[in-house]
């Protein structure tokens, strides 16, 4: 089993911290400035950015001072809704041994401790927030600078 995201997810998750870091300010953020920051394909961060809208996780203002921004408050935002806004739902609908459809009238013996571990991972993601991984972020980007050799 794979937990790794797609690209797509990547970036999603990407852009969504760069734009939860930057709610403090006026939160509007360009998409170059996402793009660069957070190591996005520059042709590709428009349908990121315009994803997240789409799930109604950011909005966006056109015009030249324009720009994208969460909808609500990154504390209010889980990563499980940036994850399966550009993944789709997480939730399992095939059966793990028997591979069609899983029903519940003839689920098989791995049937209860996958359904388990499937919802303890969304229930995981689920806590998480954007405001959570932004604070992480900076503490990363801060222990990096103090770390790095003085010229």
């Amino acid at each position: 089993m794979n937990l790794t995201l797609t690209r797509r997810g990547d970036y999603a998750v990407r852009a969504a911290v760069f734009l939860a870091e930057a709610w403090e300010g006026d939160g509007l953020c360009r998409i170059s400035d996402v793009s660069a920051a957070m190591a996005l394909p520059a042709s590709y961060t428009p349908q990121i950015l315009g994803l997240l809208t789409r799930a109604g996780l950011a909005t966006a203002k056109a015009g030249p001072a324009g720009g994208y921004r969460l909808a609500r408050d990154p504390a209010s935002i889980s990563l499980l809704e940036v994850v399966e806004a550009a993944e789709g739902s997480l939730t399992s609908t095939r059966c793990i041994l028997r591979g069609g459809p899983c029903h519940w009238e003839s689920a098989c013996a791995v049937h209860g401790a996958w359904a388990a571990a499937s919802e303890a991972f969304r229930d995981r993601l689920r806590q998480t927030t954007l405001s959570d991984l932004a604070s992480s972020d900076r503490d990363l980007a801060a222990r990096a600078a103090h770390s790095r050799p003085t010229p």
